[in-house]
């Protein structure tokens, strides 16, 4: 009894004062920062292999602090940023526990926030000025966001998102200096969609959830209503790429495919241009799906999977009676009920988090299957581990992936609705509500079917074989951008931005996929006639660059 009794009090004592945990609804979970400079230089500290700025504390009063301080006191900065601390309150208890090789030290500190002009990007690694004293941080996260409150709100939870995946992965974290081309609708490859995705739905999350009209007007802008035309590169840099992540992925228009470029621009326009108008212009082809391949490498499609699990009602409301689960997060012993202390959005998220960790843990050790499909494969870690939810998981899944196309009442109100001159649609509610109408009535024909569907339906995608483009830039050879392709989904116009590659091979590619089946390597590409030797070892050595850059989720290589 004795025994029993110690064995109590030392579990009581380990949850209620653990060392390091990370109370995420208390101010002290975030730091404000700013640059250090030597009169108008800004110092950089260390190694000449790793020059890290020198940061400190932006002192209490400092009015553009408070203005942002307010910001994460509601709405989905809020929920984002206790987001964060559950998910290292979690990842300490994995270090603990030895499933882990990351650094206790990485989850102990609070969230640094660098405010600078221009901002919007998370990193790792700095010297931190306090005072007379100067601490290597050199293993802690930061980000780097602007201090105008609007634009903080609009990307905090995006860019943390990041972050909380970082937490999440064993590996050394760090962004590559390789500029990767994405946006929401462009087909990039599937672990960059998830990522994004991942962030982007973020975005939508918080102009639903936003309190602030200046911020919620830079995704639906209502003062823009009745305008009918912008032109081209205002409506990319200003409108188009906020509208995307917004209505775009409540309205699942990404499941749908891109309307092909008109004749006129293309016997005008180079490959460079067609690349970027096709991946830029708001025209959809309503007939027809995407191949779930090209879904499943679309961020703005994986975004909207993100979204309508989260708002889920049955996956939010579904608490878990094992109180260790909540436990994990919290970082202490739960006195109440989990549903107590986390809201069905976060109980959602809790969720997510773990089947992502699981996941990650699986690629870590090559688990994954050929290419990993990788939204499929969470969705798969997520309904192992959470049976209850399987149904409303895998459901909206093979909904938004597999029947959209059959959706033809919400088809048509698209056709007649959506407003062709490059900006947002039309009445975004009242087609909402179609589209929701529409989804119930395929649930039921999903609920007939049965989950096995997503294993079946998967078996017909073919296998992806992706490339990285790295002959796309925009004009000077010192910006290149990294374009993934898959030549097992990608369009002509994909292929033909590949400089060696003429319109009309491309065409060729594009026919022999189509009537003969999937290439298995790049070697297939012989019985393409069109192609040469030399063409061929340049397309194997793209395949050798992703290989090399995707190393962590591909087992086939």
């Amino acid at each position: 009894m004795k025994r029993l009794l110690l064995i109590v009090m030392f579990f009581s004592l380990f949850f209620s004062a653990r060392p390091g945990w990370c109370d995420a609804s208390s101010s002290d979970s975030f730091v404000f920062v700013r640059q250090s400079f030597d009169g108008t230089t800004p110092v950089f500290v260390g190694e000449k292999t790793r020059k890290l700025p020198l940061l400190e504390i932006i002192p209490s009063g400092d009015t553009a602090a408070a203005e942002i301080a307010g910001t994460l006191k509601g709405g989905m900065s809020k929920i984002s940023l206790a987001l964060g601390g559950y998910a290292k309150n979690f990842m300490l208890g994995e270090v603990e526990a030895g499933r882990s090789s990351q650094k206790s030290e990485v989850f102990r500190e609070p969230l640094y926030i660098h405010l600078v002009r221009g901002g919007n990007m998370p990193k790792r690694g700095f010297y931190l000025k306090n005072g007379a004293a100067v601490t290597d941080k050199s293993f802690a996260h930061y980000i780097e966001m602007p201090p105008d409150p609007s634009a903080f709100e609009s990307i905090f939870a995006h860019e943390n998102g990041h972050l909380i995946d970082a937490y999440l992965q064993d590996s050394e974290f760090g962004f590559s200096p390789d500029r990767f081309v994405h946006t929401a609708p462009v087909v990039s490859d599937f672990w960059t969609a998830f990522v994004e995705g991942w962030g982007e739905h973020f975005e939508t999350m918080m102009a639903d959830m936003t309190e602030n009209a200046a911020c919620r007007n830079l995704y639906t802008f209502e003062d823009a209503r009745g305008r009918e035309y912008f032109s081209q590169l205002q409506d990319i840099a200003n409108l188009s790429h906020k509208s995307k992540r917004y209505q775009w992925v409540k309205s699942n228009m990404f499941a749908f495919k891109r309307t092909p470029v008109s004749r006129e621009l293309e016997m005008r326009a180079g490959t460079l241009e067609i690349y970027l108008y096709n991946h830029f212009n708001a025209n959809f082809d309503f007939s027809e799906l995407k191949n779930i391949q090209q879904m499943l490498s679309t961020e703005g499609f994986v975004a909207t999977l993100f979204y309508r699990m989260v708002k889920d009602a049955g996956i939010g409301a579904g608490y878990l009676p094992d109180k260790s689960f909540y436990e994990k997060f919290y970082g202490r012993k739960l006195e109440t009920e989990p549903r107590e202390v986390f809201s069905p959005l976060e109980n959602a998220y809790l969720k997510i988090i773990f089947a992502k960790r699981n996941l990650f843990k699986k690629y870590e050790t090559h688990e994954a299957l050929e290419e990993a499909m990788v939204f499929a494969d969470f969705i798969r870690e997520y309904a192992a581990a959470f049976p209850t939810d399987a149904r409303a998981a895998l459901g909206g899944f093979c909904a938004n992936a597999y029947f959209a196309g059959t959706w033809e009442d919400a088809s048509a109100f698209y056709r007649k609705n959506y407003r062709a001159a490059h900006l947002t649609l039309f009445e975004p509610d009242t087609m909402q509500k179609t589209f929701s109408e529409s989804f119930q009535r395929m649930q039921k024909t999903i609920d007939a079917m049965g989950t096995s569907g997503v294993e079946l339906k998967l078996k017909h995608a073919g296998v992806p074989l992706w490339i990285v483009n790295d002959t796309f830039n925009l004009g000077d050879e010192t910006e290149k951008f990294f374009v993934s392709i898959n030549l097992n989904a990608a369009e002509e116009y994909e292929l033909a931005s590949i400089a060696f590659l003429t319109k009309g091979q491309a065409a060729d590619i594009v026919s022999r996929r189509d009537n003969k089946g999937f290439f298995s390597c790049v070697e297939d590409l012989r019985k393409v006639p069109s192609l040469g030797d030399s063409q061929i070892k340049k397309l194997a050595a793209m395949r050798g660059l992703f290989v090399e850059k995707h190393s962590k989720y591909i087992r086939n290589k």
